[in-house]
Order: C-alpha cells, then structure tokens, then sequence
C-alpha cells in the first residue's frame, strides 16, 4: 500500500509572517508611540492617555496622558492627526515636564515624538504665568483687607485711625508683622498722605528721653538709611510741651501734618501724644 505524501500546510507561512509583523508593530509602538491600526484592530486601548477618538484604531489621536501638568485631558485626537494636541502642550500653568507622546502606550524617549513636552508644554517648573514665582506683592488682603499697595516700592500699607501713642503705634504695627511707615522719597511720602491726609505718626524718632531738651539724631525705626526728608521749614526743633504725668517734656517723634508749607511735610511731636498712624509691609507673610 502507498502511503499518501503529506502536504505542507499552506497556513503556516502567513500565521508566522502575521505574528511578526505583530511584533515588530507593538515594539515600533513602543519605541515610537505610535500603534498601527491595521495590527491593533479598531478596539485596541492605549495603557497611558485618553480613549481614541470615535473609536479610530490610531494611538496617534488619542488623549495625552497627564504627565507634564498643563492642560491635562489632553485633545481627542480624530484620525491619528499626528498634531493633536497631548499632555503637556498648551499654556501650562503649573511646572513640569511635558507629557508622552500623543497615545504613546509606553514611554517615550529623547527619539521619540517631540509634540510630548513641545514649546507650549508645561515645561520647567517656574515657566509661563505660575503664580508664586516673584517677590512682587501684589495683592495686599493678605495682610488685612482695607492694606493698598503701592507698584513703586512693591510694599504694602495701612491705616491705623486709632489715636496711639508713638510706642503704640510702633507695637500695633509689629504685632501685625509691619513697622511704621518709612519715607524714603517723595512719591511714597505724598502715597502715605493720600491714604490719611491728617496728622499720624511715621517711623522716626532722634532717640532721645521725653525729658531731654535739645534735637538728637532722627533715624527711621527699620535702621534703613535716612536719606530723604520733609521736614517743614524751622523743623524738628523739639518744642517744650506739658508731660502726660507733670513737668517739661520735649518733641522727638515725627509725624506729617497740615501745618507747614504745604501739606504731608514732616514736624515733630511729643512721643506721647496720640494721633493716628500708617503702618508697613516690605516682605510677604
């Protein structure tokens, strides 16, 4: 009996040659980031990013994983447009590096798509508009809600009504972490007398006792240089006045008032003396 000659199967061949070319589409993809639909078929999910779009077999369409901040849902992507938009691109408000790639299913390197991490991406930390990065203040709330702020020395201010002495105002003011208002030229001088145009108290005095006659050396209350003054004409002369508790005191703290030339010069006063007072932020809380 003759045996039949067996027959070579005709599937084998394009079984294998289908497997590889499987292979080698999932480590370009990995590689890459980009899935080739007519390996994955019309249902393959991408393990990082969004779902594609309108159910396109094309990882390249597919919503940008969150890697990188910035707007981070990423655009659904129709097609496998090869510019969509992807984590990390847009006007990123907050630091990082961009995301993948668009719809890449693994990391993707240095070789890899550039839209991943693009000029518009959320790049370095500290980049674009992030709120926090200067030593600008700009909002003065934080300090109390009626503090205004003035753009020339970046510093904050506020009215103190309250009627203190000079030691008063100065330990109201350091409970609220600022220091009496210091003048250091005239546009923050006339920015103080438009907050309170009457008589308050500034951050200066010559360091002299109450008792002492004769004008000492007038400094401002942060030791910064005393460089600018106001003084109105005939002043400091540290007038004699009546001590709260009898006898002969004397003027040695300065204040802006009405009575010179003009308004907002400078004169001095009794320290104890109550009037109203400005107190000063230089720094952030």
């Amino acid at each position: 009996m003759v045996k039949p000659i067996p027959q070579p199967r005709a599937t084998s061949i394009p079984i294998r040659a289908y497997l590889a070319a499987s292979v080698a589409g999932l480590l370009f993809a990995s590689a890459c980031g980009t899935a080739d639909p007519n390996i994955f078929g019309g249902h393959f999910t991408p393990t990082s990013g969004g779902s594609p779009s309108a159910g396109a077999a094309s990882l390249t369409g597919s919503a940008g994983s969150e890697a990188g901040g910035g707007n981070s849902s990423g655009n659904s992507g129709s097609g496998g447009n090869p510019t969509e938009t992807v984590a990390g691109s847009g006007n990123a408000d907050s630091g990082g590096s961009g995301g993948s790639g668009a719809g890449c299913a693994f990391s993707c390197g240095e070789g890899g798509r550039a839209i991943g991490g693009s000029e518009n991406s959320g790049g370095a930390a500290g980049s674009g508009d992030q709120a926090g990065s200067g030593s600008e203040l700009m909002d003065c709330t934080a300090f109390s809600p009626d503090a205004s702020y003035m753009p020339a020395t970046q510093h904050c201010y506020l009215v103190d009504n309250e009627p203190r002495t000079f030691a008063e105002a100065q330990l109201h003011c350091k409970e609220l972490k600022a220091h009496l208002v210091t003048l250091s030229n005239q546009a923050e001088n006339d920015f103080a007398w438009s907050m309170h145009s009457d008589e308050h108290w500034i951050g200066s005095q010559d360091g002299k006792a109450p008792k002492q006659s004769g004008i000492g050396t007038y400094t401002w209350v942060t030791d910064e240089p005393f460089e600018y003054t106001n003084w109105s004409s005939n002043q400091p002369n540290a007038s004699k006045t009546e001590c709260v508790d009898g006898g002969a005191c004397y003027e040695h703290c300065a204040f802006q008032w009405k009575g010179g030339e003009h308004d907002s010069q400078w004169n001095d006063r009794y320290c104890m003396h109550t009037i109203a007072s400005i107190c000063e932020w230089d720094e952030a809380p």
